[in-house]
């Protein structure tokens, strides 16, 4: 039995055109036995920081080997490069634009070079669409048994997006929302992880995002009124800013690059 070849894709082109589409025809043209999974086409347009954030929390799920092929690229035919790696196990195929920032930050980079070599980047392509003509074919020769290390050298220094950190000061631990997942929750950059060893009472903390009062942590969305905010920590170990039966984004009127702030409060003390 033929060993499987997974790889996923992620985009920002929507299924409601051929690009998607053509990309699959593409890398089963070249590796017939490519098993193809989508993470998601839905990314906004252009959305460098969502689109990284989707790619750390998913590809934590698959199984080592798995080539994640990410084509989200404002910079589309200019002289931006294409990086393929080996991070964590997991091998990855994106522009240099930043999409591998929160995979890079928090796994093991084992390799990691510059797609150069001509032997494996076609050399008729079009200037707009290097999700068919370059990424796809360079994927399917990844998935043949091609070496990383045949594709290109390594890079001195590679693109990270600047996201800042949770910071501590005094009383309060801030970060800020870096995405907004179709139910309108906020994910913030503060993990559970970085909480503990501020407060160990997490009864004793309180919740505000871009100014508003949220108030304590909570188990989950029904622990509250319906239509009341509340933070939590969420599935992927980060606190999260949301609304029982609506969408935390409307109601807030919060996005990408609110502050979140926890501050922690004397036992006893009045909410």
């Amino acid at each position: 039995m033929a060993k499987r070849q997974l790889v996923t894709l992620l985009t920002d082109f929507s299924t409601r055109d051929p690009y998607v589409a053509a990309m699959k025809g593409v890398l089963l043209r070249h590796c017939p036995r490519a098993e193809i999974i989508d993470i998601t086409h839905e990314i906004a347009p252009q959305d460098v920081l969502s689109a990284a954030f989707v790619l750390a929390e998913a590809t934590r799920s698959f199984p080592d080997g798995t080539l994640h092929v990410v084509v989200v690229d404002p910079g589309v035919g200019t002289d931006r490069r294409i990086l393929a790696g080996d991070i964590g196990g997991q091998r990855f195929l994106c522009p240099d634009n930043g999409v591998i920032t929160f995979v890079a930050e928090s796994r093991e980079q084992r390799e990691l070079v510059v797609v150069s070599n001509s032997r494996y980047v076609p050399a008729a392509t079009s200037r707009t669409f290097h999700g068919r003509d370059i990424f796809a074919p360079v994927a399917a020769h990844i998935l043949n048994g091609v070496d990383l290390a045949r594709l290109g050298p390594r890079p001195k220094a590679f693109t990270m997006l600047d996201v800042p950190r949770p910071v501590v000061a005094g009383e309060v631990l801030a970060g800020q929302i870096v995405y907004v997942d179709r139910f309108g929750n906020l994910v913030s950059n503060i993990p559970i992880a970085a909480v503990e060893p501020w407060c160990a009472a997490l009864d004793a903390v309180r919740v505000s995002c871009d100014g508003r009062e949220v108030g304590a942590l909570q188990g989950t969305y029904d622990f509250v009124e319906r239509g009341a905010a509340l933070a939590l920590v969420n599935s992927m170990g980060l606190i999260e800013v949301a609304v029982n039966g609506g969408s935390a984004a409307a109601v807030l009127d919060a996005g990408v690059g609110a502050t979140v702030r926890l501050r922690r409060e004397a036992r006893g003390a009045e909410a």
